[in-house]
C-alpha cells in the first residue's frame, strides 16, 4: 500500500547482483503493471499520428495497447532459421528509418519465442534506433526466468551512448509469482519523463484508489484469520 526507499532499493540491489546495472532509484516509478505502464507510456511519449514498432511473434498485448491507443502498428517480423528465430534487421533499420516510427517496444528476452538477445543483437537494435531518434521502450518483466546458461542484458546498459533512449520496465511478479500484488517498475532515462509519468498516474487517481482497496483487503484477511483460527 506505499512505496518506501527500500522498495526501488530492493529492485536496484537485484538488477546489480543479478545484471550488472547500477539503476539510478531517482529514476524509477511505480505502476500497476508493465502492460498498464507500456500503455501509459505510448500515450505520454507518442502522438496519435506517429507509429509504434513491435516484433512478431509477440505477447499479444502489444498489438492491443497500441491500437486501443489510437496509434499506428508497424512490424518487424521475426525470421525463422532451422528452428532459430532471428531479427531481420535489413527491414528493423527500414522501419526505424521511417520518420514517423517513434517508439519500439523491445521484448528482453522475448516471450513467446524464449530468445535472450546477446549483446551484439541487442546493440544493433538500440544502436539504429538512437541514430534514428526512435524511443526504446523494454519489457523485461521476464529477465529472471532465464535457463541453459545464458545471461539476460539490460537494454539500459548495451550502448552508453543510447541509454538516454531507454525506458525500462520490469517487475516481481513472474520471478516471484506475485502478480496479485498489482505492481512494476519503470525505469526512466531522466527525470523529466519520469515526471510526466508520475503525473499521469496521480491524475488517474489509481494510486488512491487501489491503496484504499488493498487496505480494506488486509483488514477483511486479518478478521477473517481471528475468527476461523
Amino acid at each position: 500500500t506505499s512505496r518506501p526507499d527500500s522498495y526501488f532499493k530492493a529492485y536496484a540491489d537485484w538488477q546489480l547482483r543479478r545484471n550488472g546495472w547500477a539503476l539510478d532509484t531517482n529514476l524509477c516509478s511505480w505502476c500497476l503493471g508493465v502492460v498498464p505502464a507500456l500503455a501509459a507510456i505510448i500515450k505520454l511519449f507518442t502522438k496519435k499520428e506517429e507509429k509504434v514498432l513491435i516484433q512478431p511473434p509477440v505477447y499479444p498485448e502489444f498489438f492491443e495497447i497500441t491500437e486501443n491507443t489510437g496509434r499506428e502498428l508497424v512490424q518487424n517480423n521475426f525470421l525463422e532459421h532451422d528452428g532459430v528465430w532471428e531479427v531481420d534487421f535489413e527491414d528493423f533499420e527500414k522501419q526505424v528509418k521511417d520518420p514517423a516510427v517513434k517508439l519500439f517496444i523491445l521484448c528482453n528476452p522475448h516471450n513467446p519465442l524464449g530468445r535472450v538477445w546477446s549483446q551484439d543483437e541487442l546493440s544493433k537494435m538500440l544502436t539504429l534506433c538512437f541514430e534514428n531518434d526512435v524511443q526504446v521502450v523494454s519489457d523485461e518483466i521476464h529477465s529472471d526466468l532465464i535457463f541453459h546458461g545464458k545471461k539476460h542484458i539490460p537494454a539500459a546498459i548495451v550502448v552508453p551512448e543510447a541509454a538516454d533512449k531507454v525506458i525500462t520496465c520490469i517487475s516481481v511478479t513472474k520471478t516471484f509469482n506475485l502478480a496479485g500484488l498489482q505492481a512494476s517498475t519503470t525505469v526512466f532515462p531522466n527525470l523529466e519523463m519520469k515526471k510526466k509519468f508520475d503525473g499521469y498516474w496521480a491524475k488517474s487517481g489509481w494510486n488512491n484508489s487501489l491503496r484504499i482497496f488493498l487496505e480494506i483487503l488486509i483488514i477483511y484477511v486479518i478478521i477473517l484469520k481471528k475468527r476461523f483460527l
